[in-house]
């Protein structure tokens, strides 16, 4: 299983619920590290509720595997499991040449074949992450549902506090739709999981990122940020 694969079925993991229970009961982080040797490191931390995560049939299996990363032609994969107050945690860590994790990334996608997801490309000679996933919220008939519409609204209230978030770190950061920290190295985005379920808009997250460090009239311009 490449590396794309794994991440989609990282998310799945808790977002499957043969249980609509679980859903409601995850946090998910990423953070994304660009160094000016051309490597990269990915940290993906998944949380999710103990009690829910026995339930559901996911826990038969090993959700929490490093060999789906290190299976990646390339990159290098760990994966550690652990607990935190009521919650299994999943934090999975893989590294390599950006370039490796850019072709292990390629085929990412994310419903009705369209490519979203979480992107890795490049762009002349810098990179640009892209994180682009639909709305979770109910649509069709589910939407209409009485039944659907009580469920979804104990799931939001376990919602609370739980979040999706990605931070992006590089030599230099060139633009990005998320926040960017004082010193122009780091980008962040977060999303409380309530919104992502409940709202008809999509979850979009991008970072373009130089290898390069800013130069002196980059360096003076962030004085005025």
């Amino acid at each position: 299983m490449n590396l794309a694969r794994a991440l989609r079925a990282s998310v799945r993991a808790v977002c499957l619920v043969g249980c609509l229970l679980l859903v409601g009961c995850f946090d998910m982080r990423q953070d994304l590290e660009f160094r000016s040797d051309g490597t990269a490191t990915a940290k993906m931390r998944i949380a999710v509720d103990a009690a829910l995560l026995a339930m559901a049939k996911q826990s038969e299996s090993k959700w929490c595997d490093a060999s789906k990363l290190s299976s990646s032609s390339g990159v290098a994969g760990t994966a550690e499991q652990s607990t935190e107050g009521g919650d299994e945690v999943c934090s999975l860590t893989f590294s390599g040449k950006i370039d490796d994790l850019i072709a292990a990334l390629s085929k990412a996608s994310f419903g009705d074949g369209k490519k979203q997801g979480v992107q890795l490309n490049r762009l002349g000679e810098n990179y640009e992450f892209v994180v682009d996933f639909p709305s979770f919220k109910s649509a069709g008939s589910q939407a209409n549902d009485p039944m659907a519409k009580g469920m979804q609204a104990l799931l939001l209230a376990k919602m609370s506090g739980r979040s999706l978030a990605w931070t992006v770190t590089a030599p230099r950061i060139i633009e990005t739709s998320g926040k960017i920290s004082d010193d122009g190295r780091t980008a962040t985005y977060s999303r409380p999981l309530a919104s992502a379920f409940s709202s008809d808009d999509p979850t979009i997250f991008r970072a373009v990122v130089s290898l390069e460090p800013p130069g002196m009239f980059e360096r003076f311009l962030s004085w005025f940020r």
